[in-house]
This record gives C-alpha cells, sequence and structure tokens, in this order.
C-alpha cells in the first residue's frame, strides 16, 4: 500500500500545498484512510477488502485540488460533482494504473467513489461486495468531516440568530439526512452537518461519533448551543439506540 500513497502523493504535489484548502483535503484523505481500515478491521474484512477499502479512501476526494484550484470552492452545486469528477480521472484519464491494484476491482472502485458524496443512491443498482465498499467510503468519509467540523481549526461552521426551518427540523426528527436546497439558513447549514449521522452504517462509525462527542464539540463556541442542544439530544439518542440494536443482533 506504502507504493500506492506514494503515487498519490506525486500527483497532489502538483497542487499548491501552502493553500490551507489543499492541505486540507490532503491530510482528509489519509485520515478517511485511517477510518476505512478501522471499520474494515471492525467487521473483521479480509487483507485484500481492507486494502481494497484503504485505496478508495485515499482516491475518493481525487479531483478536490483540482476543484479548488480552478474554482476556489468545495461547493459542487457551484463546480462539478466532485465524485463523477473523480471517476473522469481515475478511470477516462486512466490515473487509476498507476496505482497497485487489481483490475478486477476497477468495477468495485468506481462505484464506490461514484456515490460517495451522493445523497442517495440505488444499492439494487450494486452488488454485495459494491454495496460494502460504498459503505464503508461513505462512512469514513463522513467520519472525518464531522471530526472536522467539531475542532473549528480544520473547518470551519458559523452560526447566527436566524431560525431553524421546518422543513429541517423535520428532517432531523424523522431521522434523515439534510439535503442542501432545503437550507434556508445559516442554522440549517449547522443542522445539516449534524445530520450527517443518519448516513452511518457501521457500528464503529456510530461509536466512533458518539464517544468522541463530535457534535457538542462542534457547537461548544457558539453563543447560541442551546438553540442546537435539542437536535443534538435527538441524534444523540439514535446513535445510542442504533449502537444497542447492533449489541442484540451479536
Amino acid at each position: 500500500m506504502n507504493e500506492n500513497f506514494d503515487i498519490f502523493d506525486e500527483f497532489v504535489m502538483k497542487y499548491d500545498m501552502s493553500i490551507d484548502m489543499i492541505a486540507y483535503k490532503y491530510n482528509h484523505s489519509y485520515r478517511t484512510v485511517h477510518q476505512a481500515e478501522e471499520i474494515a478491521r471492525s467487521i473483521d474484512l479480509s487483507e485484500e477488502d481492507k486494502e481494497l477499502a484503504s485505496l478508495i479512501a485515499l482516491l475518493h476526494d481525487i479531483a478536490r485540488f483540482k476543484q479548488w484550484t480552478e474554482y476556489k470552492t468545495f461547493d459542487d452545486h457551484k463546480s462539478f460533482d466532485h465524485g463523477d469528477e473523480a471517476i473522469k480521472i481515475l478511470f477516462d484519464e486512466k490515473e487509476i494504473e498507476k496505482y497497485n491494484v487489481d483490475k478486477k476491482d476497477y468495477d468495485i472502485i468506481k462505484k464506490a467513489i461514484k456515490y460517495h458524496n451522493k445523497l442517495e443512491y440505488n444499492e439494487e443498482e450494486l452488488n454485495e461486495k459494491e454495496k460494502l465498499h460504498a459503505k464503508i467510503i461513505r462512512d469514513a468519509d463522513k467520519i472525518d468531516i464531522i471530526y472536522s467540523f467539531s475542532t473549528q481549526r480544520l473547518l470551519e461552521i458559523k452560526s447566527d440568530d436566524s431560525p431553524i426551518s421546518d422543513k429541517v427540523s423535520e428532517k432531523i426528527k424523522n431521522h434523515k439526512l439534510v439535503n442542501k436546497e432545503d437550507i434556508v439558513t445559516k442554522n440549517d447549514r449547522v443542522i445539516m452537518e449534524l445530520a450527517l449521522v443518519y448516513d452511518l452504517n457501521f457500528k464503529y462509525s456510530l461509536e466512533k461519533v458518539y464517544k468522541e462527542n463530535y457534535l457538542g464539540k462542534m457547537i461548544e463556541s457558539f453563543e447560541n448551543k442551546e438553540l442546537f442542544e435539542p437536535f443534538i439530544k435527538e441524534i444523540n439518542e439514535y446513535m445510542k439506540g442504533e449502537i444497542e440494536n447492533v449489541r442484540e443482533e451479536i
């Protein structure tokens, strides 16, 4: 796998690492690798699948460097869909051929990366192994995004005096992700990040976010954090229940 890290580093070093957001995405990629490996270990995957999960995590945001360089944003609505663009870079431009990976796994890599950033995707389009790796990268990515917002150093999230819209409040109560199209106020954006928890698939992922109190840390510096506490309580209760349900199944 170290060989693949070297190849990835060579790709990224074509971009300006002195730019904070470029450096952030580089480090995010490696933190996501770590989380993917932890998830794979927690469900006792084979060494082959652990390495595949690690490579998918390494490459999932490969289009972000181009996106920031060309558009100065990570907003897909203002630039391009970074999951789809990653597929173009890796497979249309044949960047994937530089990496040490079996060609039989190309479809798994392609589908996992394509769907890693989609709000929803049709699981029926994926076979069991493709579905597994899609879920691993979606979880690993979200764990690090939630962590990054919780530090208020890596990614900054801001609150103001605006209300939280009814539609977004309902999404939290119904344990649904919040779509960007649902956002009306700045505080809706905060709720959208909190709601990422509802798309976590594995016990490890839920326990990581719950035990580290990432959601509480996310709003720690807010002057109006009491506004968000009922939503965090709802989400924490959801996580606790999901974790306990997994334990009951074992």
